[in-house]
């Protein structure tokens, strides 16, 4: 039986692969995605980009949702598109409309519970 020569496997530079994609990317103005470098500040863990950080001053962490109390209520339907409306120009869920709504009628809502849309941050912090 005779045996066929085979090419040996030649490695691939994968700094080199990457490299051309970004270097094409620069040039035509698209934008790149950056990893955060961790830092020592953050010792909470990695962040991600489509988390909201904190705002600055904000030390105390959000209740935990099990102590959060659910709360339903009936508005009109006019009402309820209003806030739909509202959460969305803001980029907010329904639950941050409401909250701000109660903060600015004197209820005392603490920041660090003011979370602009919680499906963001349930995958990644454990409350």
């Amino acid at each position: 039986m005779t045996r066929i020569a085979r090419p040996s496997f030649q490695g691939v530079e994968i700094d080199l692969v990457d490299q051309r994609p970004e270097a094409q990317a620069i040039e035509k103005g698209i934008p790149s995605l950056v990893v955060a470098k961790p830092s020592i500040e953050n010792v909470d863990g990695p962040t991600t980009a489509h988390v909201k950080p904190r705002r600055a001053g904000e030390g105390a962490r959000p209740t935990p949702r099990a102590r959060m109390k659910t709360l339903n209520l009936e508005v009109p339907d006019y009402a309820w598109i209003e806030i739909k409306m509202r959460a969305a120009k803001q980029m907010t869920s329904v639950r941050h409309v409401i909250m701000s709504a109660l903060k600015a009628e004197g209820i005392e809502i603490r920041d660090a519970d003011m979370i602009e849309d919680g499906r963001r941050l349930r995958g990644s912090e454990a409350i």
